[in-house]
C-alpha cells in the first residue's frame, strides 16, 4: 500500500480546532487520531542568535526564557558530578512560568484530555553526562543525570560550566516554550495494520515537513525532530516504555509513566545524544505530582 499524501501544511501551533480540521482532512484513518493527539509545548528558537549574550541581557531582566546549553541558573551548590567525579553537561534550563504561560486558559479547556503537571513556578533543570543511555537499573546510582527543580532562582548570575564538562559541541541558545501538540509516532504503529502504519508515518512526516519549512524556509531537506514538553517520543514509546517498566518499575495504584521532556540533538545541542539522537525524561505520575525530581529517569534515544 502506498502512503497517503498530506497536502495541507500542519498546524505546528494550534490552535486546537485547527488542528481538528487538518486531521480531519487528512487521509484516511487520521481522523482516529484525534484522541491520541497530546498538548505538548515546544521549545522554539527562532529569532533568537546561537550564544549567551541575549541570554544574560534577558535573564538579567527577568526575561522569561528558557535555554540549552551554556551555563545553569542559581542558586547551585557545586556542579553536578557523576560518582567517579565526571562532571556533568548543562542540558536544559526550563522557564516553567513561560511553560504555563503558553495557552491560557480558555484556550485550554478545549483541548481533550490536557495533561500538564509541572510546577508553574521557577525553573526545571537537567545536567546528564551525555554517555549513559539509561538502559540499565543502576544508571541513575551512577550520578549520571540530575533533573532539578528550583523554585527561587537568582536573576543575578548564572553558574558557569565546571572546566571538566566534555561535550561534542559547545552550545548555548535561547529558546521560548510556544503551544504545539504530538500524535503518537509511527514507530509504535509498526506491526500493526498496514493501513494504520502508513496514515501515522504520513501525518508524522507532514509535520516533521511543518517543521523544516519554519526553521529554514524550505520543505527541501532532512526533516528534524523538535524539543517538546510532556506529550508522545519521537523515537516511539512501546520498547521504552517496556524499559521504564523494570528500572522505574511502577508500584502505587493507577501509577504511571510520564513523558517530561524529550530534547532533540540534531540543532543546538548537535551530536550531544548520539547521532542526532534526544534526550528523554521520563517520571512516574506519582513523582512528579509529589515534585520528586530527583527520582526522574533520563533516556538517550537513538533508535
Amino acid at each position: 500500500m502506498s502512503e497517503q499524501p498530506v497536502t495541507v501544511e500542519a498546524p505546528l501551533h494550534g490552535p486546537w480546532g485547527r488542528i481538528q480540521s487538518w486531521l480531519q482532512a487528512g487521509p484516511p484513518g487520521a481522523g482516529r487520531l484525534l484522541e491520541q493527539v497530546a498538548f505538548s509545548p515546544v521549545l522554539s528558537d527562532q529569532s533568537f542568535a546561537p550564544g549567551d549574550e541575549e541570554l544574560r541581557e534577558l535573564w538579567g531582566t527577568g526575561g522569561w526564557v528558557s535555554w540549552l546549553g551554556g551555563p545553569a541558573a542559581a542558586p547551585l551548590d557545586g556542579w553536578p558530578r557523576t560518582v567517579d567525579g565526571t562532571a556533568l553537561a548543562h542540558v536544559l534550563t526550563l522557564h516553567l512560568a513561560d511553560l504555563a504561560g503558553v495557552l491560557d486558559d480558555q484556550g485550554k479547556a478545549v483541548w481533550p484530555g490536557l495533561r500538564e503537571g509541572l510546577p508553574t513556578v521557577g525553573v526545571l533543570e537537567v545536567f546528564h553526562d551525555l554517555r549513559t543511555f539509561g538502559s540499565d537499573a543502576t544508571d541513575q546510582d551512577s550520578g549520571a543525570w540530575v533533573v532539578r527543580w528550583v523554585a527561587d532562582p537568582a536573576r543575578t548570575e548564572l553558574v558557569q560550566p565546571s572546566k571538566g564538562v566534555d561535550t561534542p559541541s559547545a552550545a548555548c541558545q535561547v529558546v521560548l516554550a510556544l503551544p504545539g501538540f504530538t500524535l503518537p509516532p509511527a514507530a509504535d504503529a509498526a506491526g500493526g495494520a498496514e493501513e494504520e502504519f502508513e496514515t501515522a508515518r504520513a501525518v508524522e512526516k507532514a509535520v516533521r515537513r511543518a517543521w523544516l519549512a519554519q526553521r529554514t524556509g524550505s520543505t527541501r531537506g532532512h526533516p528534524t525532530l523538535v524539543s517538546h514538553v510532556y506529550g508522545h517520543s519521537q523515537h516511539g514509546e512501546i520498547h521504552a516504555r517496556a524499559l521504564l517498566h523494570n528500572v522505574l518499575p511502577l508500584s502505587a495504584a493507577g501509577d504511571e509513566h510520564r513523558l517530561v521532556l524529550d530534547l532533540e540533538s540534531w540543532t543546538a545541542l548537535s551530536g550531544w545524544f548520539g547521532d542526532a539522537g534526544s534526550l528523554e525524561v521520563w517520571m512516574r505520575g506519582s513523582d512528579l505530582q509529589a515534585r520528586r525530581f530527583d527520582r526522574a529517569w533520563c533516556l538517550i534515544r537513538t533508535d
